[in-house]
């Protein structure tokens, strides 16, 4: 407690601070009392203050002392604050502390009135709109301005005589009326604010007017007559209550131009909109450029057309602020329909006689113009007019009658045809004049008296089988009385049907040609049916003949022969007058005998080996070696042998055929080198054992070599015998010899061995032996099977047959038999012809 006694403070005040004092104003000084050996920590600081947020600070002034001092902000404020509270605060370095209250006064001080609001920032101007028909005395603005002393204030607004005041509460109202199209368009106004003592302040106002659509747009418009074709205008202001009469010729084209109107408005708010009101089919007007053009044609023969329009053409602003001007159209007829007529083209037909005084058009025309014009007709072309076969009544010019009798069978009718035709001018008003025109064609017809009858109720005719399309067969007629005479249509109507349209009649002249080559020997007659009808289109009468056409037989066809393509192989060694494969042609001829043909050897015959027997007077000639061949001597090189045989059918018995006919078949022959058959049975001996081969071959029993073949086989049966005989005879003294062997060999080796020969047929042969020198007989049987690599046609039966080209083997091919028949199911070939032959 005594060390705090000595922490000490004084205090010095200034006085009371004047309201707005500057910064760093003093407004006390501070002393600082301390106790022997002892100083502060820190500085004095100002704890509590009321209010909290004070405008003061401390300031050093020397060791022991310091400055209350202000910083300005906040300002001091007398009207906000009249007194502060500041507690100082401060301690020394053994703990002693010490407080003090400073209270600082602030007097109050006369301040300037301020403005609240938007005048309340001086350096800047607060802008105001208002419309151009404002009232006089409206409100415009209101100033509002505080004193601090709270004090009465005056307002004043200045410069003066600008159209506005201000009253003692700063009301600012108008003066005055303003046009913004004609007065000054904005006002700038400086509004001061004074206190008792003087002290004022001063704020910006600027006033601005806004444009108001408050006047009507002017509009003027020249509008055009057309009368003729003849323009006049008439030029009208909506400030003049006047409609405007126009006239108008109807069919003036669409778009044209009747009207131009131009618009102005003083507010000048935006582009002014034409219209037409009410609006109108036949008129527009452009929205922005203000032409009136004509939207449809202008017809008065228009179903429901008015002839008076009337409507309203407006100028309007944004705002629906409008111009009219009232306008009445007349739309005037002119002639500009062509007349037209309930037909344009007018037959009159009469059978054979049309009497003088016949009626034969009568036309009926109208016009459709409004009022409707005159009609007028006039002959243009053709026999009408005074003098001529047609003229117009007399009283009623769209009436035409015939002057003079016309007879279907009077020469000058009939050098026109029979036909007469006329154009007649129908016309309107000759200004301007629109024309169409009537065709009248009036015919005499002829009636349909006689029928048309053929010259012969019966035609023959003949032709050759070798002729050709287009050949003329023969011609047939009809005669028919009426006019024209003998106009008439030649049909084929029946016996073209046997083979296909073989025959073609000409319409006209009744030419009968052929289509295609006719066959003698397909067909040899045709009973045509021939049809004639006359030119009557609606009535025709007809007539019918019979036509007959004999096909004469003629040679055209070639022989045929099968086969008409053989290939084959033969043996060099074949002997002359051999046939070759046992090879027949078997021909035949359309048009022919059979003994009528004859076979050469067009080519490929080298050396003259090959020939026909016969070579003419049979259809099935066989083919023979004529020439042996000469390989070894060099005499023959080729083995190839291409045979183009011609059957030719001249062969005749009386007489000699004019145009023969050939007929071609190929044979191909390839001769090979012949071998020695081998012997039917050979024997090799080899030591210990005996090898006996058999070869077996097929034949055909009724060939011609069977006998030699048989007195071969049986010589060789006997030699074979004989050496069989022979082999079984030391087979028996071999034994003997192995027998007494065996009694020197101790415990022989027994050994088996099984031997499989010859097809499968043939029984198997086991020979046991042993391992000492002792003779062995093996049987070897080879069985030959002959290879068939070659087809043939047999040209008698028709039938397919196999052949060896080695060994000139053959066989029949046999079928397939369905079902997997075995071979002993199959049928077996005639004896005329075997399995094989050698």
């Amino acid at each position: 407690m005594d060390v705090l006694a000595f922490l000490n403070f004084a205090v010095e005040n200034v006085g009371p601070l004047p309201e707005n004092a500057s910064e760093h104003t003093r407004a006390a000084t501070i002393t600082v009392s301390l106790s022997p050996h002892t100083f502060l920590v820190g500085e004095p600081v100002v704890l509590n203050s009321n209010p909290v947020v004070h405008p003061f600070m401390l300031s050093r002034r020397s060791a022991h002392q310091w400055d209350l001092l202000t910083t300005g902000v906040p300002k001091l404020n007398f009207e906000m604050v009249a007194l502060y509270s500041l507690v100082i605060y401060a301690q020394d370095n053994r703990g002693a502390t010490a407080s003090q209250t400073i209270l600082i006064q602030v007097a109050d001080v006369n301040e300037p009135p301020t403005f609240i609001g938007s005048l309340a920032q001086g350096d800047q101007v607060t802008e105001i709109y208002i419309l151009e028909d404002t009232a006089p005395g409206t409100v415009i603005y209101r100033a509002t301005a505080k004193d601090p002393e709270d004090t009465i204030l005056e307002y004043s607004l200045s410069p003066e005589g600008r159209g506005f005041t201000i009253d003692h509460t700063g009301t600012v109202s108008t003066a005055a009326g303003f046009d913004f199209e004609s007065g000054t368009r904005s006002f700038s106004l400086v509004i001061q604010v004074v206190d008792p003592e003087g002290l004022f302040t001063a704020g910006n106002l600027k006033i601005f007017l806004i444009n108001v659509n408050n006047k009507d747009p002017i509009l003027t418009c020249s509008l055009f007559s057309i009368e003729n074709s003849v323009l006049s205008v008439t030029t009208i202001n909506s400030t003049l209550p006047t409609k405007v009469d126009i006239t108008l010729d109807e069919e003036i084209p669409i778009g044209k131009t009747i009207g131009v109107c131009q618009a102005t408005d003083e507010d000048e708010l935006g582009d002014v909109i034409f219209e037409l009101d009410p609006g109108n089919v036949y008129f527009t007007v452009g929205r922005e450029s203000g032409t009136v053009v004509t939207a449809t044609h202008l017809d008065k023969e228009r179903s429901g057309f008015a002839s008076v329009q009337s409507f309203s053409i407006k100028a309007c602003d944004s705002d629906q602020r409008c111009a009219v001007i009232p306008v009445i159209a007349y739309v005037r007829g002119i002639n500009d329909n062509s007349p037209f007529c309930d037909q344009y083209l007018i037959r009159y037909t009469e059978k054979e006689v049309i009497a003088k005084g016949t009626v034969v058009a009568e036309l009926s025309c109208h016009d459709l113009d409004e009022p409707p014009d005159t009609i007028h007709y006039a002959p243009l072309s053709g026999l009408i007019g005074p003098g001529q076969l047609f003229d117009q009544v007399s009283d009623a010019e769209h009436v035409i009658q015939v002057t003079k009798e016309l007879d279907y069978e009077n020469p000058e009718v009939a050098a026109v045809g029979h036909i007469y035709e006329m154009m007649i001018s129908v016309f309107d008003d000759l200004r301007p004049s629109h024309a169409v025109t009537v065709t009248v064609i009036v015919a005499v017809a002829p009636v349909n008296e006689f029928r048309p009858v053929f010259e012969a109720a019966h035609y023959s005719f003949s032709v050759p089988e070798t002729s050709g399309a287009c050949h003329k067969v023969g011609r047939v007629t009809a005669i028919d009385e009426d006019y024209p005479p003998n106009c008439l249509t030649y049909t084929i109507t029946g016996g073209d049907s046997q083979d296909g349209q073989r025959f073609w009649i000409h319409p006209r002249s009744g030419e009968i040609e052929l289509t295609t080559q006719p066959d003698y020997e397909s067909v040899k007659q045709y009973n045509l049916t021939v049809e004639a009808v006359d030119c009557d289109k609606e009535r025709p009468r007809t007539a019918g003949t019979v036509v007959t056409v004999d096909i004469e037989n003629e040679n055209d066809e070639a022989p045929a022969c099968t086969p008409s393509l053989y290939k084959g192989v033969i043996f060099d060694n074949v002997v002359a007058g051999t046939n070759v494969n046992g090879f027949q042609l078997s021909c035949h001829d359309r048009d022919s005998q059979d003994f009528e043909m004859r076979f050469e050897m067009a080519s490929g015959n080298e050396n003259h080996h090959f020939g026909f027997d016969p070579t003419r007077g049979s259809n099935t000639p066989r083919l023979i070696v004529k020439n042996p061949f000469h390989f070894e001597s060099g005499a023959d090189l080729q083995r190839q042998y291409h045979l183009v045989v011609h059957i030719i059918d001249d062969n005749l018995k009386y007489g000699k055929s004019t145009r023969p006919r050939t007929g071609t078949a190929i044979i191909d022959i390839y001769v090979k080198r012949g071998n020695m058959p081998p012997h039917p049975t050979s024997a090799e001996q080899r030591e210990g054992v005996t090898v006996v081969s058999t070869a077996i071959n097929s034949y055909k029993p009724d060939d011609w070599y069977n006998s030699f073949v048989f007195t071969l086989m049986a010589i060789s049966f006997v030699g074979l015998v004989s050496w069989v005989c022979f082999l079984l005879w030391r087979y028996r003294n071999t034994m003997g010899c192995c027998q007494k062997m065996a009694t020197e060999v101790s415990r022989p080796m027994l050994r088996e061995i099984k031997y499989i020969a010859g097809d499968l047929n043939q029984k198997e042969k086991t020979v046991t032996g042993n391992r000492s020198k002792k003779l062995e007989v093996l049987t070897e049987t080879t069985m030959y099977e002959t290879v068939f690599d070659g087809e043939a046609i047999d040209p008698v039966s028709g039938r397919v047959y196999e052949y060896n080209s080695r060994t000139g083997a053959r066989k029949w091919k046999r079928p397939q038999v369905p079902g997997g028949a075995s071979a002993s199911t199959r049928p077996q070939p005639p004896s005329g012809l075997g399995d094989s032959q050698p």
